[in-house]
């Protein structure tokens, strides 16, 4: 049994987990190179990648494009005679003894028995050995073949096309011989397709305590390389590997996707100038463009931190700190920073810039807490840091909080108060006193009994009592329990839920079909306005005939008729409420007896040739129907007499009864189906 050692860890082919629940076909990538075209193939499921090993594989190329124009007739050609099978045994030794992905293909294709050994425990290899042999074998040759396009080629897993025309662009169909069930690929390409592999990009390196980390982009570079190639060098003139084999990404996965790629160099001293460059290599053992040279150095690492061992207050916003550190250590730090919290555990915040090594001591000069919990970080020059022990440093305050501002507010309609202020700025403020009223000349009570967190308070206050405003104020609390000043007085004014008391009628008139109203108005201080409103006895809605202020007591109506109901509603009205129309309604039935005009048109016209006077007339049209007209008539000072009595639709009559160079008189009274009375209309007329 041939076991080997790998030296480094492996990609597993995302196909290997999925191949069960896959279509089982082949996959093939080509890359077009100046003269040549390279093919590379793999199948997805290892069973049938170990019966494809003995039937071969078959290449058909059709040629679809000839100077930029389609073929025609597509042109094909076979390119394997014979299917292609892995080469037999004994030609693989030369290139065993020279590759160790070249053996592991032989042992997978030809060993009694497959075994991944030199792997400890926990390691991604020790997990394969628990897999299926059959999958191991699968996916170390698969692995292996990407490292080594020769022992691909010799694997029958490759193939290079020598046989190709610039101006050609060819699809190769790869199969497998008299396998059906093995879903064939395909891949066009030709010449044109060649193109300069590029060099990845993001190349850096960060120096840290006899190590150098560096990184690169693998995102954009993964579809192209398989793996890289870091050299390194010491004059930047002469460059070496540093490893034995290519640097595969053990942490790209589907769901995690890697966008760097990583590689920890370790160095034997630190100060010691190294330059890197990189460089990809693709599944067919071409090398891409090589980085530009970059430099780094190793960075001694922080052994000893610096340490807080005395402070002066100044007053309650300055302190001067001082710390000690060993002189002899300074070349190998950045410096130092101070940390602050108002507790010990934290969390602390830088509150300096850094600090150069020589210096032992610093003034700080910002607000400080009633407690100061201070930390200084010694920082290495590989970014190492080192925190010391927390110092406490509480410095006398006797000065209170600024008078708190902009305090506002409102009283919901349940009673419900919320009050809100701008928060103060001291760091070391406990919270507010909250300060009521419900009297501008009373004294103002701490209603919360102790300091209040946050600046938005909720408060409740009884509508139901007879003050109409609460007064508010509050003072800021430190630490030390320092009072400010209150704050200016908040003033809020509760919702009015109480109606004003209802005005009431004392007196009216109907009068020449008018209604004159007298109230008395409402006794309620806060009403600011009234309303008159009337309706026809029977009906249901209220309509508003009057808004009257509070200084009219009367009102005459004169939109109303003749004969008809009418209720009138008086209401007061404060800020929000209406008073009860219980007890604030009157009926008056409107009576009118002044008649009613009905006649609109009248005419006499004599004619002494025909011996007669022609009368004409014409009614206004209103509800009131006229069903009759009585005509007096009488020569002029003397008294009328009734003359005509006629029905309500004769509009015209001729009067012959007349005597030459008489003035009679005409007197046209209709007869009203209300029995209203009418006015009547007098003519003149000479003949």
């Amino acid at each position: 049994m041939l076991k080997f050692r790998l030296l480094f860890l492996f990609t597993l082919l995302s196909i290997l987990g999925n191949a069960q629940n896959k279509e089982i076909s082949i996959m093939v990538n080509a890359r077009a190179q100046k003269d040549k075209i390279l093919l590379r193939w793999a199948i997805n499921s290892p069973i049938e990648w170990q019966k494809a090993n003995k039937k071969g594989f078959v290449i058909n190329r059709i040629t679809v494009l000839r100077d930029g124009k389609i073929v025609p007739k597509p042109e094909k050609k076979l390119l394997t005679p014979a299917p292609l099978k892995p080469d037999g045994l004994d030609s693989w030794i030369d290139l065993v003894q020279k590759d160790n992905n070249a053996a592991i293909i032989a042992q997978a294709i030809y060993g009694e028995s497959f075994d991944v050994s030199g792997a400890k425990d926990g390691d991604l290899s020790r997990i394969i050995n628990t897999a299926d042999e059959l999958d191991q074998r699968y996916t170390f040759a698969l692995y292996a073949a990407d490292m080594n396009f020769a022992a691909a080629e010799k694997a029958g897993w490759g193939f290079v096309d020598t046989d190709v025309k610039a101006n050609e662009v060819y699809a190769y169909q790869i199969s497998v011989f008299e396998t059906p069930k093995v879903k064939k690929a395909s891949y066009m390409v030709g010449l044109k397709d060649y193109s300069a592999l590029p060099a990845p990009t993001d190349f850096i390196a960060v120096g840290d305590d006899k190590k150098v980390m560096l990184s690169w982009d693998y995102q954009t570079f993964k579809r192209i390389y398989t793996s890289f190639m870091v050299e390194k060098s010491s004059d930047g003139i002469n460059f070496t590997p540093i490893s034995n084999t290519p640097l595969v990404n053990l942490n790209d996965k589907e769901d995690h996707p890697s966008k760097n790629m990583y590689y920890v160099d370790t160095l034997s001293v630190n100060d010691k100038m190294y330059h890197y460059r990189l460089f990809g290599i693709t599944s067919f053992g071409e090398k891409g463009e090589i980085t530009k040279p970059i430099t780094a150095t190793g960075a001694s690492g922080v052994v000893v931190t610096a340490r807080l061992v005395d402070y002066q207050i100044i007053n309650s916003n300055e302190v001067n700190l001082v710390w000690d550190y060993p002189k002899e250590s300074e070349n190998f730090i950045q410096g130092y920073e101070i940390n602050l919290a108002d507790k010990d555990k934290g969390p602390y915040a830088v509150v300096s810039k850094i600090i150069p090594p020589a210096e032992r001591k610093l003034n700080y000069k910002q607000s400080l807490y009633p407690s100061n919990y201070f930390t200084i970080t010694t920082i290495g020059k590989n970014n190492q840091r080192l925190t010391s022990q927390s110092i406490l440093v509480q410095p006398v305050d006797s000065i209170p909080p600024a008078k708190p501002i902009g305090l506002e507010g409102a009283i919901d309609t349940l009673g419900v108060v919320r009050i809100k202020w701008k928060p103060n700025i001291e760091k070391d403020l406990r919270g507010y006193r909250i300060l009521k009223a419900n009297n501008p000349d009373e004294e103002f009570i701490d209603i919360y009994h102790k300091s209040f967190v946050g600046n938005e308070y909720e408060d409740s206050v009884s509508l139901k009592m007879t003050n109409s405003k609460v007064y508010y104020k509050i003072a800021a609390e430190d630490m030390r329990f320092n009072i400010s000043d209150p704050s200016d007085v908040l003033i809020l004014e509760k919702p009015d839920k109480i109606p004003p008391a209802a005005p009431i009628f004392k007196d009216y008139e109907s009068k020449d079909g008018k209604v004159t109203l007298k109230w008395i108005r409402s006794y309620s201080e806060d009403v600011v306005s009234y309303s008159l409103r009337r309706r026809e006895k029977g009906q249901e809605k209220w309509i508003e005939i009057k808004q009257i202020n509070d200084t009219i007591q009367e009102y005459t109506d004169d939109r109303v008729e003749n004969k008809k109901i009418y209720q009138y509603a008086i209401l007061a009205k404060d800020k929000t409420n209406w008073s009860s129309i219980d007890h604030s309604t009157i009926t008056v039935t409107v009576f009118d007896f002044t008649p009613v005009k009905t006649i609109n048109f009248l005419q006499g016209l004599p004619d002494r040739e025909g011996k007669k006077i022609t009368l004409t007339w014409d009614y206004i049209k209103n509800k009131d129907k006229v069903i009759g007209l009585s005509i007096y008539k009488n020569v002029k000072g003397t008294p009328p007499t009734l003359w005509k009595e006629l029905n309500g639709d004769v509009f015209t009559l001729e009067d012959r009864s007349l005597k030459i160079n008489t003035e009679y008189e005409y007197h046209l009274i209709p007869n009203l189906q209300s029995n209203s009375p009418a006015k009547q209309e007098i003519l003149n007329i000479v003949y």
